[in-house]
């Protein structure tokens, strides 16, 4: 059985929401998709090549997926095959959908009989299991699509489109809430005012959506790369490209971790997204091939 699962943009709020404020974020109009067929053993296949269950390497995710699965469902052995349009650390929640689309093949293909709450309860914990820390943000989005304004889980409509710069710079998630967590164990007030500052952006961030007000979008996104860069999550590589965005009459700012991978820009970028995806979902045979005809 295919399910599939969409990427995700943390529109306003990164970093911060790990610590209990506001983000607002939304499934994107990019998916993963995992097959899973029952079999006598485990493999993985993936972009990243063939291996059995490997909880340290590229399919820690798809690992843990199956062993949180297993823990509930008794399974001899299962073949994994991924497909995907999210690029790989990049910021736009490849992790997330990947865990969540397994889960959800797996639901299928042993006719476990999970519900969305059930799968994102698991995908939550392989969040964990290979973070060591984390807001539950990015399952939860991949899970239920559409948009979110976090931790309440409000929903939120909005019609603006983003562009995308890829930036071509791993971002590693688990390094940069490492890095993060380790500055504000050093400097606890200070960071907790920077925490409060992107709270409040993300509020003001969630009406300019609603309301499609891009100006106002555009201005809060400067605010929002400055703060992020002060907790030391930019870096000198996506300051040159923000600055060369802002040259041009736009704002642009890291969507994600932070350290590489992707930024949101009110402009053009290497290819625009849109917002509220569906969330995860059982896919027909028929659509496996088509994943790489829309593959970014």
């Amino acid at each position: 059985m295919i399910a599939s699962s969409p990427g995700k943009a943390i529109i306003f709020g990164e970093h911060a929401v790990v610590y209990g404020r506001h983000a607002v974020v939304s499934a994107i109009n990019l998916r993963c998709y995992v097959k899973a067929e029952k079999s006598n053993d485990f493999r993985i296949i993936s972009h990243f090549g063939k291996t059995g269950l490997d909880f340290r390497g590229e399919h820690a995710y798809i690992s843990y997926a199956i062993k949180r699965f297993s823990e509930s469902f008794s399974i001899r052995g299962v073949r994994i095959e991924v497909r995907s349009q999210i690029p790989p650390a990049s910021g736009l929640g490849s992790s997330a959908a990947v865990t969540v689309a397994t889960l959800g093949a797996l639901n299928a293909e042993f006719e476990a009989g999970m519900d969305r709450e059930e799968i994102f309860e698991l995908a939550r914990k392989v969040e964990l299991d290979v973070q060591g820390i984390g807001s539950g943000t990015d399952p939860f989005v991949s899970t239920y699509g559409g948009g979110w304004i976090i931790p309440e889980k409000r929903k939120f409509s909005s019609n603006v489109e983003f562009g995308v710069i890829n930036t071509g710079i791993e971002s590693i998630t688990s390094e940069m809430v490492r890095k993060v967590r380790e500055l504000k164990e050093k400097y606890p007030e200070l960071v907790e005012r920077i925490m409060d500052s992107i709270d409040q952006v993300a509020l003001e961030g969630a009406r300019a959506l609603e309301n499609g007000d891009v100006t106002k979008l555009s201005l809060l996104f400067k605010i929002n790369q400055s703060l992020l860069r002060a907790i030391g999550v930019s870096t000198p590589e996506i300051d040159r490209i923000v600055a060369d965005v802002e040259l041009s009459g736009h704002s642009a700012k890291i969507t994600g971790a932070g350290g590489g991978g992707c930024l949101l820009t009110t402009g053009e970028g290497d290819f625009r997204i849109k917002l509220s995806a569906e969330g995860v979902r059982v896919e027909d045979f028929e659509d496996w091939r088509e994943p790489y005809n829309r593959q970014v």
